[in-house]
Formats: C-alpha cells, sequence, structure tokens
C-alpha cells in the first residue's frame, strides 16, 4: 500500500470515529431516556369491557424454585390465558420512549414474583377452580374466602408468601378477587439453563426472561394490580404501564401528569439530563403520582402483527405510557385506569441548544479540512507535517 492509499485508509477511520461521536453525541435520531426493562413493566390493553393484562417477569437459579401469583378480579379458564412474544414490549418501549438525537439507555429487573417448590393440596375455604398447562408454565387458579387460608395453601405448595404481608391478601380476597399461581413446568425446558451472561433481555446477566403471561377478563373499568407487589418490594421500584385502549387513558385514583422539560437539552448525557427531568417532574407532581410520557395512536403495523394476542377489535386505539417510582406505601392501591378527559396526542421530543449545535457543525468543518489536508500532503510526501494534521483532526474529535 503506497502512502496515499495509507493515508485515505487512516482518515476514514477517523472520520468513522468522528461519525460514532456524532451518533452518540447528537445527530442520530434514536430513542432513550428511561429502562427498557422497569422494575414493573405491564400492557393492560382495554376493548368493549374486556381486559387483557399482559406480564412479564424474569428469574434467576433453578427453574422449578419459580413461582408467581398474579390476583385477577374474574375466574379464568385455560382459554383466558396464553402467551406472547417479549418482542411486544420491545415495539412499544421505542414507540413511546422520550427522544434525542442520540442515546440509549437500559436498567435492569423483575416484576411480582415470589420463589421456591411445589407440592398440591387443599385449604379449608380455599377452591382451587382449574390446572392447566400455557407452553412453561403450569398454572393453577384459585380463590378463597380467608386469606389467612390462602397464605397457608400458597406456603405449603412452596410459594414462600411472607406471613407479614396478610393484608395483601386481604385486600383481594375482600373483593373477591381470583389467584393465578404460575411455576415452570420442568419437564419443558432444559434445568438450570440460565441464559449467558448479557443475554437476558435487559434483565441482567445470567437471568431466565420469561415469555410475558395474557390474562383476559371481562370488567367495567380496566386494573393493574400494583397492590400484590408491596409484598416482594422492599424500597422503591420503578413501574412502567403501557395502556392500549380506543382513547387515551389516566389513572383514576393516582396522581396523573404529563411530563413538561423545563427547557432545550443542554448536549451531554441525555440519560442523566432526562432521569433529572423526569425526578423533578415527580416532586411537582407529588408523593405518589404517575407520569405520562408519550400518548398517540397505536400504529397499524404494531396492530396487524399483535392484534390476536393483544385481543383488539376493529376501530383506532392509543396508546398511553405511564411511569414513575414507587415506594411500598404509595402501592397501597391497584391503579384504575379510566378514559382521559382529551385523546390529544402527547410525546416528548427534545431538542439540543443552539450552542451545542454550532460547536458540532464547527467541530464538522474542522474534520473536514484536517481530511483534505492529509489528502494534499500524502501525494507530496511530506510525512513530518502529517502529525500536526492529526493534531487538528484530533482537535476536531474532542470538539464533538
Amino acid at each position: 500500500m503506497n502512502w496515499s492509499s495509507r493515508w485515505v485508509a487512516v482518515v476514514a477511520c477517523l472520520l468513522a470515529v468522528g461519525q460514532a461521536s456524532f451518533g452518540d453525541g447528537g445527530f442520530v435520531p434514536q430513542l432513550a431516556g428511561s429502562a427498557l426493562s422497569a422494575d414493573q413493566r405491564a400492557i393492560v390493553v382495554f376493548d368493549d369491557q374486556q381486559e387483557t393484562l399482559i406480564l412479564q417477569t424474569a428469574y434467576e437459579g433453578d427453574r422449578s424454585d419459580f413461582a408467581w401469583v398474579i390476583p385477577v378480579p374474574k375466574l379464568l379458564g385455560a382459554g383466558n390465558v396464553s402467551t406472547v412474544s417479549a418482542d411486544i414490549f420491545d415495539e412499544l418501549y421505542w414507540l413511546t420512549e422520550p427522544a434525542a438525537y442520540g442515546y440509549r439507555a437500559s436498567h435492569a429487573s423483575c416484576l411480582m414474583g415470589c420463589s421456591s417448590g411445589s407440592g398440591p393440596e387443599q385449604f379449608r375455604s380455599v377452591r382451587v377452580w382449574d390446572t392447566f398447562q400455557v407452553d412453561d408454565y403450569e398454572l393453577t387458579i384459585l380463590s378463597a374466602a380467608e386469606s389467612s387460608d390462602l397464605a397457608s395453601w400458597l406456603d405449603a405448595n412452596a410459594f414462600a408468601f411472607p406471613p407479614d404481608h396478610q393484608d395483601e391478601l386481604d385486600y383481594y380476597v375482600n373483593s373477591s378477587w381470583f389467584f393465578v399461581a404460575a411455576k415452570i413446568n420442568p419437564a419443558t425446558r432444559e434445568d438450570n439453563a440460565a441464559l449467558p451472561p448479557g443475554a437476558g433481555g435487559g434483565y441482567g446477566e445470567g437471568t431466565e426472561e420469561m415469555r410475558p403471561l395474557c390474562l383476559s377478563f371481562t370488567t367495567d373499568e380496566p386494573v393493574y394490580p400494583l397492590r400484590i407487589s408491596t409484598v416482594s418490594t422492599q424500597s422503591e421500584v420503578e413501574v412502567l404501564l403501557y395502556v392500549i385502549a380506543p382513547h387515551r387513558m389516566t389513572a383514576g385514583n393516582y396522581n396523573t401528569a404529563d411530563v413538561r422539560l423545563s427547557g432545550d437539552f443542554p448536549g451531554g448525557d441525555f440519560s442523566a439530563y432526562y432521569e433529572k427531568e423526569f425526578r423533578d417532574n415527580l416532586s411537582r407532581a407529588g408523593v405518589g403520582s404517575l407520569l405520562v410520557e408519550y400518548t398517540g395512536p397505536f400504529p397499524g403495523y404494531l396492530a396487524n402483527a399483535y392484534s390476536a394476542d393483544l385481543g383488539l377489535g376493529a376501530g383506532e386505539f392509543y396508546v398511553t405510557r405511564l411511569r414513575s417510582y414507587l415506594t411500598p406505601e404509595e402501592m397501597q392501591q391497584d391503579v384504575n385506569l379510566v378514559q382521559a378527559g382529551t385523546d390529544d396526542s402527547f410525546a416528548i421530543r427534545v431538542t439540543i441548544a443552539q450552542a451545542n449545535i454550532g460547536k458540532l457543525q464547527l467541530a464538522g468543518t474542522v474534520l473536514f479540512l484536517g481530511m483534505v489536508a492529509v489528502l494534499g500532503l500524502s501525494r507530496t510526501n511530506r510525512h513530518p507535517l502529517l502529525q500536526a494534521v492529526l493534531v487538528v483532526l484530533a482537535v476536531g474529535l474532542l470538539l464533538i
């Protein structure tokens, strides 16, 4: 390779580095701002008095130790339970995520879970309505007249219900709710086959991400069973809900407010900038509030791909994204969802401050001039001057 060819290659590499910096700093329209996998994330679909509640969880360790209890307001049968690809959560995340010119972020965690083994037995007022399998899940549908009996049944069947959380069971038993108790059938999957490091679907290393569970039932008002989560929550958790319905939705029993940014994005780390803005909005909205990060029409391509899984009928639908950080004390009620007063769309689309755009433009100009200089010098073979040109290129990259 001659000197001219070598320096064309060097310039190409340097420009590639420059483009990566632009992509991270502000030119490529990507999405970011909050957790790809929140501590709790769920999809609530409501259409014609039919709710489909889609929940996803993850776990670490032996599959035989996995156990999950979900309260629902109506009796479910095998025809009311299914699974769906986890891709729907990713699709909704990228559709609704606050957008800037660059940056992505992901956090880790899990949802509404308990843990331990198996073993069937009936306890006084506990009624087992049905048992069946859906994909890898072994499901038992339960009800009880006394929460103490239900707690005993869960404990005897290795769902490890903490005895100091009797109030949470009372909350649902007194409302005549039913319970879906889920385990993994070890015969359908290879034991102890945790995902390799970094392959936990956003949940963390060595963590298995389960297929989301879809629970469908009739209801006059859609609901997300939040209070049961206090059983496995010791401190503040992030809650992320996607609500799909014929209208924009809001929480009827939790204060709800749109996120309002204080000004232009000044550049730098967008994730840190947006998270501070989000926390400031939560402080202004008040303790235990939910914030709207997005609401708008549910895209046709998603409706076509997932309408059967989501239980969607004909017509237009909206998706509303609600997020918050809540402590156990702030999760003493389920989230009752109601139609908002308007169907106006809302999305967070951040712009970079003009001063930073000028800075990026200057850096691009310096890079271009440096490339021209390198090409010119390579023809004359004045190699001692190449170091100076590289310094110019380096300065241009630093300005980005």
